[in-house]
């Protein structure tokens, strides 16, 4: 009992930080949206800039994307076939896999949310369907996403586990060196901040036929070409032996998520998901509004759009890291984590900048290890350079000010 999950124990450790942090009004905040991620609260009308939003590109309110969620459901009349995808599938699910395939030049299949692909899919590696009928060690990294770990003791009933330290290089090796297959379970680019070493892991890959499996529901759209992503831009295209889960309501800007197999055609893996992988066979698939959204951000991740948005949210970032520092200036990437250790501080300084008109979401314990409690920030390419410029003046002097009490 309790060998990878104990939920009351974090419960109870977590519980007067959510407490306090429902009380100063940053939790379930109900708004109207303004755009460009504006909001306007509903209880006093109070309007903030969200600096805490995902969706990095500002794809979320894209006029092409919401038209056409909105044209997908008018043309089909229903929002979904309400029956399993193996039997029944509307062609809007067909056309919008066609679609991501041919994007990313993978063999893709879509799933109502990220952590669904995560329950589909890792039981799946963990038997050792994708590695020749042998069940693989399955190394989870220590700053795996929730949804990864939270599939543990699933995965514990097929195969071995074990968790080494967050980009912990020697002790993967060492497991390669002494274990016949192994499996490493890691985020491409963390929820919380910097990126699995990529480069590294492809030589272990290469050295040990290590199986690699990345969630990257940060990673895609952000960078590379056509959006493709940390993992794919670096891998330069999928291997099979590499399997990516991610969000495609995140930086792609519509909604669920999806499963990379591995390249486009690799059918036997498409049918031994479909036919094993848990929510794939039973649970409800995207529906027909967000399928409509796929494809138009399909087309736009075709376009020079994507390089200007991408362009632009590089310059926030850049622009963000010259203002304020933090463990993760430099990198490139969106997210950002301010730490200032104390989870009473973290809320009262999202309580403070909340009043100032920006909303950035406070994080401790289990979100992030303990003692790490801080803010979690994400920059977009719809932030203006007045906004970046005024959080960060206001971040620094209320950090300074409740760091210090």
């Amino acid at each position: 009992m309790h060998a990878f999950l104990n939920i009351k124990k974090s419960a109870r450790i977590s519980d007067e930080f959510w407490t306090v942090t429902d009380q100063a009004g940053l939790l379930d905040v109900v708004v109207a949206g303004l755009g460009d991620g504006r909001h306007r609260t509903l209880s006093n009308g109070h309007e903030f800039v969200n600096m805490s939003s995902y969706s990095y590109l500002g794809l979320d309110t894209h006029p092409k994307l919401v038209r056409a969620a909105a044209d997908a459901v008018l043309a089909e009349g229903a929002l979904n076939t309400s029956t399993s995808r193996m039997r029944v599938r509307f062609a809007a699910l067909r056309d919008a896999e066609d679609a991501l395939s041919e994007l990313f030049d993978v063999e893709a299949v879509t799933v109502n949310s990220c952590a669904a692909a995560a329950w589909a899919s890792l039981p799946l590696v963990a038997s050792g369907l994708f590695t020749d009928a042998v069940p693989p060690l399955m190394v989870f990294d220590r700053n795996a996403h929730f949804c990864l770990n939270a599939m543990k003791p699933s995965v514990a009933d097929e195969a071995q586990v074990t968790t080494i330290g967050h980009n912990d290089l020697d002790a993967l090796e060492e497991l390669c060196r002494t274990h016949p297959q192994v499996a490493y379970v890691a985020d491409g680019v963390y929820s919380t901040g910097g990126q699995a070493p990529v480069a590294e892991l492809l030589r272990l890959q290469e050295r040990y036929g290590l199986f690699l499996f990345f969630d990257e529901a940060h990673g895609i759209s952000t960078v590379g070409e056509r959006g493709r992503g940390v993992v794919l831009e670096q891998m330069g295209g999928i291997n099979d032996r590499t399997l990516i889960i991610t969000s495609l309501n995140k930086g792609f800007g519509a909604s669920g998520g999806a499963i990379f197999l591995g390249r486009k055609g690799s059918r036997k893996r498409y049918d031994t998901a479909l036919r094993n992988g848990g929510p794939l066979m039973w649970s409800q698939r995207i529906n027909t509004a967000g399928l409509g959204a796929v494809l138009a951000s399909v087309e736009l991740h075709r376009s020079a759009e994507l390089t200007e948005l991408q362009s632009r949210l590089q310059r926030n970032i850049d622009l963000f890291d010259s203002l304020v520092h933090t463990e993760q200036s430099g990198d490139g990437l969106p997210i950002r984590h301010v730490n200032l250790g104390d989870e009473d501080a973290t809320v009262r300084l999202a309580e403070a900048l909340l009043g100032h008109g920006y909303y950035a979401s406070p994080i401790f314990f289990p979100v992030i290890g303990r003692g790490k409690a801080g803010l979690r920030l994400m920059l977009r390419a719809n932030m203006t350079t007045a906004e970046i410029e005024d959080f960060s003046s206001l971040l620094k002097q209320l950090r300074d000010q409740y760091a210090a009490a």
